[in-house]
């Protein structure tokens, strides 16, 4: 009789075992569940803090405004290795840029005045390194340019452009189409080597650009 008593025992005190023992992980996921559950807020709570450090407009980085906030610095950079007293129009054309960049900011990267001021900025931009060009002339290398037929189709393709918008409505401040037309034209002057052409070029397109957002 004493050993079935034995063996009885030993089953109760394994059985009581196991079960401590599984009593013991039901609360210790309780616990882990509970700590889980608190960290969770918490991480929330970050999210909001982090929120409320990034720009009023609460969205992405404007592209555009990056394009232009490059676009205008390069010119001024540029126009700093210029004769003094020299590019007194230039000048003017990069504050009337800068005045639309300022302005696009204030209105929340309003597309249109974003656009404007990249024509204008990189129009800016290429009329200082024709400018310093011009100036520096006896610098430049005396080799022979790239064959220009992509840059005639830039000038026909502008040209064509600029007459589909001749009549349409401008916005305030200086009409800058007739500028446009004439730097297409010192595009096409013979007078004028590959590099400036180049550069006349491009800042007739970018005007022309500018031009077809409503400047």
């Amino acid at each position: 009789m004493a050993k079935p008593i034995a063996r009885k025992g030993k089953k109760q005190v394994s059985g009581g075992s196991k079960g401590t023992v599984s009593a013991q992980r039901k609360s210790a996921k309780k616990v882990v569940r509970k700590q889980i559950a608190r960290k969770q807020p918490a991480k929330k709570a970050v999210g909001r803090e982090s929120g409320n450090k990034r720009p009023k407009t609460g969205g992405p980085v404007d592209h555009g405004l990056v394009t232009a906030f490059h676009h205008m610095q390069r010119a001024s950079v540029v126009m700093s290795l210029m004769q003094k007293g020299t590019g007194e129009d230039l000048h003017e054309l990069l504050q009337r840029g800068v005045g639309l960049y300022r302005r696009a900011i204030l209105r929340n990267a309003q597309q249109q005045l974003v656009l404007r001021a990249i024509g204008v900025l990189r129009a800016a931009e290429h009329l200082s390194m024709a400018g310093l060009y011009a100036a520096r002339e006896k610098h430049s290398q005396k080799v022979a340019s790239p064959p220009p037929h992509w840059l005639e189709n830039v000038i026909a393709e502008t040209g064509h452009r600029l007459a589909k918008i001749e009549h349409e409505g401008r916005g305030k401040g200086p009409d800058l189409f007739a500028v446009t037309v004439q730097l297409l034209r010192q595009a096409v002057e013979s007078d004028y080597d590959a590099h400036l052409a180049f550069e006349f070029a491009m800042a007739a397109d970018a005007l022309c650009f500018a031009l077809e957002h409503g400047l």
